[in-house]
């Protein structure tokens, strides 16, 4: 049977479970991008968590420092957080002694700058595709609202995208990503990092259990087995998945192994 391929991708790095994390996929041979909080990183415990993850072969990336929406907070307020997230992520690697890799960057709450019901412009995605890609996004972020953006709120995104391109970060949309919804819309010309399939597995935490779509585990892993696009073997996909503050570490167990049981193949980046 051919393998499945994905990118693993972890948001919100450091938590009190990152060391735990870290060996459990160690112990699968499961590489991962930890996206780190900045603001999560400035204890020396914490900070030490990312410096270890480093020195066992894990790339960390930026989820900017405080964890907050960008078409609230606007331009110079998230631009700054990046750059503050980025001087720690930097320093991690020295401590690490371990070169630094490519910057990657994530936008906490997938919000670009146009809420994150707008992840993108879904009109440059090919019709065909364009209400699968729509839940996609609206099934696996916390939505605040729907509101379509404003002519300013399209401007913020598209000035971030200049400034992070202006800053060194780099666009990751390998080639073995090849979904027609990804290749052929605003996904694949994205700077900051987007995803393919979000595990949801944050609605299964303490604080949001009961509130969402998805009430377990075992209907995140029947999530995983009806999504016809992660299961092509044709093409790689990018997996969201949390290291959250709360009880995160038995989700996140469940799920890969899951994947591992169902043919997944983790790839390195």
């Amino acid at each position: 049977m051919n393998s499945k391929n994905i990118y693993l991708t972890i948001d919100d790095s450091p938590s009190k479970d990152t060391d735990e994390l870290v060996d459990f996929l160690l112990s699968h041979n499961i590489p991962a991008l930890l996206f780190a909080r900045g603001a999560l990183m400035e204890d020396k415990d914490s900070f030490a968590k990312i410096s270890r993850a480093i020195k066992h072969g894990f790339l960390i990336a930026n989820h900017s420092y405080a964890h907050e929406r960008t078409s609230e907070i606007g331009f110079k307020n998230q631009t700054e957080q990046i750059t503050k997230t980025q001087i720690l992520i930097d320093r991690a690697y020295d401590d690490a002694e371990v070169q630094r890799p490519p910057r990657y960057f994530r936008f906490p709450h997938l919000d670009r700058g146009c809420g994150n019901a707008w992840v993108i412009d879904f009109k440059t995605v090919p019709e065909h595709y364009r209400d699968f890609v729509t839940h996609l996004f609206h099934d696996g972020v916390r939505l605040e609202n729907k509101d379509p953006p404003t002519s300013t709120q399209i401007q913020l995104k598209n000035d971030l995208q200049n400034w992070l391109k202006d800053n060194n970060f780099e666009k990751f949309s390998p080639l073995d990503i090849n979904h027609p919804w990804w290749s052929e819309s605003e996904l694949s010309e994205a700077t900051d990092m987007l995803m393919t399939y979000s595990t949801s597995d944050w609605m299964t935490t303490p604080r949001h259990l009961g509130k969402w779509i998805y009430k377990d585990t075992e209907a995140l892993c029947k999530k995983i087995d009806d999504d016809p696009f992660l299961q092509s073997t044709t093409s790689s996909g990018i997996i969201l998945m949390h290291d959250d503050r709360e009880e995160s570490l038995t989700i996140t167990r469940k799920l890969i192994k899951h994947f591992l049981n169902q043919n997944f193949h983790f790839l390195s980046f």
